[in-house]
């Protein structure tokens, strides 16, 4: 036993320099979790002046951390709850710790509750989709090992895209991810994260935003909802593997949250991983390529409520197919556009015009559509058709689509597209077939 006690206490006396590197050099008061013997706490405090604390459910760890940290609690972080003292800290340290938890979810949410609004969060987490264990998989194997990426003590497993959906759940915006050692060997993912600097407290809708490249319509999209959206909300972007400086410049906007995925998902599998963060009674499945005008959430909204049975609405817009297109348009310019959208359905007869199929280009739905209908079918693969599908099926389950005809929205049309040379025509052709062939549907 006491040689077995040994080889645990080896396994927690790690200095993690490359954490260290990570770790604020202002930060007063840090909590290290699953803090094992206190080195690198202790590498912290002769490094800066500071304060560090540390919990280690190893008691062996957790006496010799007490030679090296200013307090050491002994006991289980599933358990364990920080908000019942008053402590708060401008750093928290996750150091290969998230993945041995039942539900590390929780545990980062209620430490986040104890973290000042202008502290940071450090964590490093194993990769379960490096190439290694994709390759072991492939042959039909799966060895838990003493340590490493298969530890047998792991209890929960994490991608880059999980990593980023568990951040985002417990209210942080990631502003650093390194793959450690490095790109080509991505062991771990090494996070540095803040808290979201909100505009809304308690925001009732979710803006869901998909990228993948384009930049420069993305920046305008954000900044178009920023500007003129009249209802609390929090935006949520889902980049799909950007390689042209979208990604940098969506952690550096630390009032909004996003996910990295590592490659493009397409539009279902990429909206249904923002999907599966929604904490909201309402939310928005957005383009990157739009521009929101004046009241356009508030106005679809309230139409929205105005009928229990209607789960989604939608804008009518310049570039969308079916009746909700507007053509010609007169503006060519953004303040011209501001102007047509302001006086836009001031005399239309009917408001809401329900019909059975919307385009989700940008569409308006109740969290409720998540339970009674649930998320996109992923068949569609890039894209098309998913709104087609997902109207289908509020049909079936017994809900009504509409569009409204009192907002405008501004859509460039299929700039991801055209921006990453994908054959949109052919893709359609494909996808058209797919729907067909699930909904039994003639040739056409």
């Amino acid at each position: 036993m006491a040689g077995q006690e040994k080889v645990r206490i080896g396994y927690h006396d790690i200095l993690r320099p490359e954490i260290l590197a990570l770790v604020p050099k202002d930060a007063k008061k840090i909590f290290d979790l699953g803090c094992g013997t206190g080195r690198l706490g202790r590498a912290i405090k002769e490094r800066q002046a500071c304060y560090v604390a540390g919990i280690e459910l190893n008691s062996e760890a957790a006496k010799a951390a007490t030679e090296n940290l200013d307090v050491v609690i002994t006991d289980n972080l599933n358990r364990f709850n920080p908000t019942f003292s008053k402590n708060r800290y401008d750093c928290l340290i996750f150091a290969d710790i998230l993945e041995h938890l039942i539900a590390p979810w929780a545990v980062l949410q209620k430490f986040t509750q104890v973290l000042e609004d202008k502290g940071t969060v450090i964590a490093s987490v194993p990769n379960i989709a490096h190439p290694y264990v994709i390759s072991q998989l492939q042959k039909g194997v799966f060895r838990y090992e003493a340590a490493g990426l298969l530890d047998i003590t792991h209890l929960r497993f994490f991608t880059k895209t999980t990593i980023f959906q568990m951040f985002v759940r417990s209210g942080l915006k990631v502003t650093s991810c390194k793959a450690y050692p490095s790109d080509d060997n991505p062991v771990q993912y090494h996070i540095t994260a803040v808290k979201t600097e909100r505009e809304h407290k308690d925001p009732i809708v979710t803006i869901l935003v998909l990228t993948f490249n384009g930049l420069r319509y993305t920046q305008e999209c954000i900044g178009s909802i920023k500007e003129r959206t009249d209802v609390p909300y929090k935006i949520i972007v889902i980049d799909n593997a950007s390689t042209d400086g979208t990604v940098n410049w969506l952690r550096q906007e630390t009032d909004i949250q996003h996910i990295e995925n590592t490659v493009n998902l397409g539009f279902g599998r990429g909206f249904n991983i923002g999907l599966e963060c929604i904490d909201t009674p309402y939310f928005v499945i957005a383009n990157s390529d739009i521009v929101v005008t004046d009241k356009w959430l508030s106005r679809m909204m309230n139409h929205l409520d105005a009928d229990e049975k209607m789960l989604l609405i939608g804008p009518r817009s310049n570039f969308v197919s079916g009746p909700q297109i507007v053509t010609p348009v007169p503006y060519e310019t953004q303040s011209g556009l501001v102007e047509y959208a302001a006086g836009f359905g001031k005399d239309a007869q009917e408001k809401v015009t329900y019909f059975p199929r919307v385009v989700f280009f940008c569409v308006l739905l109740k969290s409720l559509a998540l339970q009674k209908v649930g998320y996109f079918d992923e068949i569609f693969g890039l894209g098309n058709f998913e709104d087609d599908d997902y109207c289908m099926r509020v049909k079936l389950a017994g809900y009504k689509a509409a569009f409204d005809n009192t907002v405008f929205v501004h859509h460039y049309g299929s700039r991801s597209f055209a921006e990453n040379k994908i054959n949109y025509a052919q893709l359609l052709k494909e996808n058209e077939a797919k729907f067909r062939r699930k909904w039994k549907l003639m040739e056409a």
